[in-house]
């Protein structure tokens, strides 16, 4: 007789949340990964091109890029205050923490009140060369 001892529940994806942050910043890893696998792959189609005898017919290497990644998040979102300040007049540290809708809030209240939390993030490389005195300096106004 074998004995099974059943193995910790872990929570569903409606029982995940995730500092908006951590959101936002996987997002943006997950477009420069691809376009890193976009960039390696040109690179590879390249030299085998390159590497073609002459008399030979092949294909010149297509090299694809984002120029503009625009990700659209609905979701719920909650307040955490993660500390309290040491006197009165002091504000604490707040975390604003998002996660997936749940069908059942989205059944029962309509998709509009459900999400609660929207968020358009644009990706969008910058020419070599401009001017990054904003990035730098937030008192100067964004240059068109």
């Amino acid at each position: 007789m074998s004995s099974t001892t059943p193995s910790p529940a872990t929570p569903g994806p409606l029982a995940q949340q995730a500092a908006l942050g951590t959101v936002l910043a996987e997002a943006v890893a997950g477009v420069v990964q691809a376009q890193a696998r976009l960039d390696t792959d040109a690179v590879h189609r390249a030299t085998q091109y390159l590497e073609t005898p002459q008399g030979e017919l092949t294909l010149p290497p297509l090299w694809y890029t984002f120029t503009e990644v625009k990700l659209d998040l609905e979701m719920s979102a909650a307040m955490t205050r993660t500390s309290t300040g040491s006197t009165p007049g002091e504000a604490g540290g707040v975390r604003f923490d998002c996660r997936l809708l749940n069908p059942a809030a989205v059944s029962l209240f309509g998709h509009a009140a459900s999400s609660g939390f929207k968020v358009s993030l644009t990706l969008a490389p910058r020419e070599a060369g401009s001017d990054t005195g904003a990035l730098t300096d937030p008192t100067l106004p964004p240059t068109p």
